[in-house]
């Protein structure tokens, strides 16, 4: 059994979704985890459900404001001596569709939340870890942090193509310090992000068709992929990793499983509800 016993765990955007379930697989390993969101009522909400499992603390905190974000981590410090493991998790999509659908005013706020929020969090953890030489600063990488297409959701997967490569950059730079970076991949899961989209354009409608397999096919449980982050956090040994749970070979295994289920009656769609608007119209 994996564990991160007495460690002082923070993880951003974590009151839902891919964050909620990573704290729980942290809290099982024995840390003491902070969560954090942006809405009071999410975060006690959170914090309710989760301080049966064990040590968890929490604070309301936008990442796409720099001072809330240093405030906390100063808070955490101050209250717990020290941040032994920093997750950059928050982050969200905003709607899918194609590059020129997408309202700039949800790419700038994608951007501020998915690539600002994690320099932030970057930038504080590191403060208080490098005096130290010590201590896991983690990057949650999504679709675009390979550098593939990823139509209709471009916008969000240019952001985090920007976290991969601020993150291999980051890597260089601390590169025997005493910190370990890790950036993890948790592939497609099954979280409101992708079960209750928003679709924005004809051409991105279009594309959905086929989204019920798709989702079937490729769409991971956010709790194995949450043990799989708190196992990859536990036994990092190297200055810098990236442990990447979508594999070449992982629509072959979708579609295998699929076909296994259809024989045995064992499959099920899953639940999602897709929600349409129209494409933006630049006004020139």
């Amino acid at each position: 059994m994996i564990s991160l016993q007495n460690k002082i765990v923070v993880i951003t955007g974590s009151t839902r979704g891919f964050g909620y379930a990573s704290a729980q697989a942290i809290l099982k390993a024995g840390a003491t985890v902070v969560i954090s969101g942006r809405s009071k009522e999410a975060l006690d909400r959170a914090l309710a459900s989760l301080g049966g499992a064990g040590k968890v603390d929490g604070f309301t905190c936008d990442v796409r404001e720099e001072q809330q974000v240093y405030a906390m981590a100063r808070a955490i410090t101050n209250r717990y001596g020290r941040i032994d493991v920093w997750v950059n998790n928050a982050g969200y999509s905003a709607s899918a569709g194609m590059m020129i659908d997408i309202p700039p005013t949800q790419a700038v706020d994608m951007f501020l939340a998915n690539d600002m929020g994690t320099l932030y969090g970057a930038q504080a953890a590191l403060h208080f870890m490098l005096p130290r030489k010590e201590g896991t600063l983690v990057n949650i990488y999504g679709a675009g942090s390979f550098l593939r297409p990823s139509s209709p959701t471009g916008l969000y997967a240019a952001t985090k193509a920007w976290v991969a490569s601020f993150t291999r950059t980051l890597a260089q730079e601390i590169k025997g310090s005493g910190v370990k970076l890790l950036g993890f991949s948790p592939g497609m899961l099954l979280t409101d992000m992708l079960t209750t989209p928003t679709i924005m354009g004809e051409a991105a409608r279009d594309m959905m068709k086929n989204y019920a397999f798709v989702l079937r096919m490729l769409g991971g449980s956010p709790e194995h992929a949450a043990g799989k982050l708190a196992s990859a956090v536990a036994t990092q040994r190297k200055d810098f990793a990236e442990v990447r749970l979508f594999k070449p070979w992982t629509p072959l295994t979708g579609m295998l499983r699929i076909a296994w289920e259809n024989i045995t009656r064992t499959g099920r769609e899953p639940e999602f509800e897709l929600h349409y608007e129209p494409g933006y119209k630049p006004k020139i």
